[in-house]
């Protein structure tokens, strides 16, 4: 996976420094990262340092001596790494013989590098502790220490909800509007960012499946422009629920469906809404059969708008706000029909 990082801007170091490189920058979870400890020293011959880490936020994976700042040969005098605390003890010198100065001029030169593996969002110090630089005469350079830290982040976007928009109203197979054309059932998906880090650009996809014969029989993929971190956004899909038949019905979304966005877990993209009973038009009291019954509502309801107390919703057959005689002529055209 790719890191995203936000690096602050490191000042510049005097002779007698030693520092962590980046000093400041944040990661995301479940990445790879990678620091270095920096010196800028005046006749270098020997460095010494003490790092200790957050190990219950970084794992540490690697470290090496970064070769080419002390001449060499060099010999290493301390090398201990201890995961279990999160400390580091470090110390190397030169080896090269002669009467002169044969240390280094080191201009933030890089001397040992430390390869983390982020496992938990939080906060990690990055502390230096007995660090010491030594010229070629063996003489203590008063290093100046600058430690660094690391924040994890993580984007984490979750389906939290799949609202079928149907007001109570009966969800029939083929159904249609009171133009006669194709009624699509609005759903509403809730998604949630509740990660530490903004998400850029995602999709969401709505699928819908039939069970009896488990398949695919539509889906829609919407466009989001983003989500900043602890929000939550709805997405409508308007016309992509209607069923074609009176098997029993699921609906399926799924938030970042073209994985544009890095997060540390994916398995909560997905959540399905199942057990979607439809029926045929016109069986307004459910019992998958139309006849005097259904009949008997309607006549219950008739002229009734949403305003009227004797309104029923599901004797609206054409969904026009009115229950009126194209809703009779409606279930009048299935009459005796069952399933």
């Amino acid at each position: 996976m790719a890191m995203s990082m936000a690096l602050a801007l490191r000042p510049a170091y005097a002779a007698g420094s030693i520092y962590v490189d980046p000093a400041s920058t944040s990661a995301v979870l479940n990445n790879d990262y990678v620091i270095q400890i920096k010196v800028t020293a005046d006749d270098l011959y020997g460095w010494e340092f003490q790092l200790d880490y957050n190990k219950d936020v970084l794992d540490l994976t690697s470290t090496s001596i970064v070769t080419g700042t002390l001449n060499t040969p060099t010999n290493t005098f301390q090398s201990v790494t201890d995961e279990a605390t999160g400390h580091l003890w470090w110390a190397v010198s030169t080896l090269y013989n002669g009467n002169n100065t044969n240390g280094v001029d080191a201009v933030d030169a890089p001397i040992f590098e430390i390869h983390f593996h982020t496992i938990a969002t939080g906060h990690s110090d990055l502390d230096l502790s007995g660090t010491i630089l030594s010229d070629s005469n063996a003489n203590n350079l008063n290093a100046t220490p600058t430690n660094g830290d690391l924040d994890v982040d993580t984007i984490d976007l979750t389906v939290t909800s799949i609202t079928i928009l149907d007001l109570g109203c009966s969800i029939y197979a083929n159904d249609l509007d009171k133009d006669g054309g194709n009624y699509y059932y609005p759903v509403e998906v809730v998604v949630d960012n509740t990660g530490t880090l903004d998400a850029g650009a995602f999709h969401v996809k709505l699928e819908v499946y039939y069970d009896t014969v488990p398949g695919l029989e539509t889906q829609t993929e919407i466009a989001v422009a983003g989500l900043t971190h602890g929000t939550t956004t709805t997405v409508n899909f308007t016309a992509t629920f209607r069923p074609l038949n009176t098997n029993t019905y699921h609906l399926t979304a799924t938030v970042d469906s073209q994985s544009e966005v890095v997060e540390a877990d994916e398995t909560n993209n997905s959540l399905d809404k199942t057990g979607i009973i439809l029926t045929i038009i016109g069986d307004i009291n459910g019992d998958h059969t139309i006849n005097i019954l259904d009949a008997v509502i309607m006549s219950k309801a008739w002229d009734a708008f949403p305003t009227d107390p004797w309104w029923n919703i599901k004797a609206d057959i054409n969904h026009s706000g009115n229950v009126s005689i194209t809703d009779a002529a409606r279930l009048g055209a299935h009459w005796g029909e069952s399933w």
